[in-house]
């Protein structure tokens, strides 16, 4: 878990997830690292990817109709300001283990290893097969063509699914749908100190005409829908969470684009939310553009899905309470299981401080979920 931490595998493409390529070795040094450790422990992982520089790592065992699939991301979000020590040194204090992803989510790829190294003593007692996958590119937007949606189009499919996304305190049924555009609005630069800009002639401020836009978006609403499988949720929409404009001190900006994030609970779509922030920008007499590049639908599967029923029952053996099982606020790659028709489940371990400062897993709960990772597989597959 300390060598997992210790090798970086920052995604730099938080601030604009377009930007993502298949070539960068984001996640490389992670990946050979898990690729290291599943050969040592005599398994015959595989490298897939679009490119040799940003490989998914898939290692399957046992044989059978029947596939179980434990599925994890690879990258991480950069650590924030403050941390109290060097976030990649995988500091153990207290039965916590510090660092960039060791929460989020390489507690998991480490639980993950060390269950099927557990269960190459059982192998005979398995009807069907286990599928590790350690996967690129997640946290930008869970949406990504190179990682999980990858495999799966590859035909690495199977008919169950755990991804470890954090969190021992319940099983995550589904989790709301997103929306992510960007929103640029048009201006006319020129000089601040010229005539023509003095005298009101010639020049438009993109950046004030992006004001008129977010307050016009604060006024967007939701149908008022509640759903059994996300209590206490709702649709929001967050505008802007990043925002740019202007090129240099003493030009009129002529270009301001900001990004937007909506979350959604099912039953809202992506036609509706971009039909709703057209209608609010109409009669605002501003030139814009409006490029959605991200829409996922929200997701979830029945209580009562038998990868559901088996987990909880092994989360109460080994961690002696029942959990309940419910949808998530934000989406994680389990929507792509869940579309293709294969029930999926989020769990993970156990700690604090993803995507925040001094993020640490709880060593005691990388043990726990590894037996509970474990004991899921047999009961699934017998």
């Amino acid at each position: 878990m300390q060598k997992l931490v210790q090798s970086r595998s920052v995604n730099p493409n938080m601030d604009d997830p377009t930007k993502s390529s298949p070539y960068d070795p984001v996640e490389l040094e992670v990946a050979e690292l898990i690729f290291n450790k599943l050969k040592n422990i005599g398994l015959s992982p595989k490298f897939e990817g679009i490119s040799p520089s940003r490989p998914n790592v898939v290692c399957e065992i046992g044989e059978g109709k029947k596939t179980l699939i434990f599925n994890g991301h690879m990258d991480t979000v950069p650590p924030p300001k403050g941390y109290d020590f060097n976030p990649f040194l995988g500091f153990i204090k207290n039965g916590k283990l510090y660092g960039a992803g060791a929460l989020d989510m390489k507690s998991a790829l480490c639980c993950y290893i060390y269950a099927i190294k557990a269960l190459l003593k059982f192998k005979k007692e398995l009807n069907g097969k286990i599928c590790l996958q350690f996967v690129i590119d997640e946290e930008p937007m869970a949406a990504s063509h190179f990682g999980t949606r990858y495999l799966l189009e590859r035909g690495y499919t199977g008919d169950a699914a755990i991804v470890g996304e954090p969190g021992s305190y319940k099983i995550t049924i589904g989790n709301r749908g997103g929306y992510r555009f960007k929103l640029e609005t048009l201006g006319d630069a020129v000089h601040t100190g010229s005539r023509e800009w003095e005298q009101k002639k010639e020049g438009l401020n993109a950046v004030l005409e992006m004001t008129k836009a977010i307050k016009a978006l604060e006024k967007l609403r939701f149908p008022t829908k509640k759903h059994p499988v996300f209590p206490g949720r709702k649709n929001v929409l967050t505008f802007p969470t990043l925002i740019k404009g202007g090129k240099a001190i003493n030009f009129v900006p002529d270009s301001c684009v900001a990004f937007g994030d909506a979350r959604l609970l099912p039953g809202v779509t992506k036609d509706y939310i971009e039909k709703e922030i057209r209608k609010r920008l109409k009669g605002l007499k501003i030139k814009y553009k409006l490029t959605p590049f991200v829409y996922v639908p929200a997701s979830f599967i029945k209580p009562t899905e038998p990868i559901v029923r088996i987990l909880k029952t092994n989360t109460q053996q080994i961690l002696k309470k029942k959990l309940i099982s419910e949808g998530s606020g934000p989406w994680s790659d389990m929507w792509m299981f869940i579309e293709r028709g294969i029930p999926a489940v989020n769990f993970g371990c156990g700690g604090a401080g993803a995507h925040d400062k001094n993020e640490y897993t709880e060593i005691k709960s990388l043990i726990d979920v590894t037996k509970i990772y474990s004991l899921t597989a047999l009961d699934f597959l017998k």
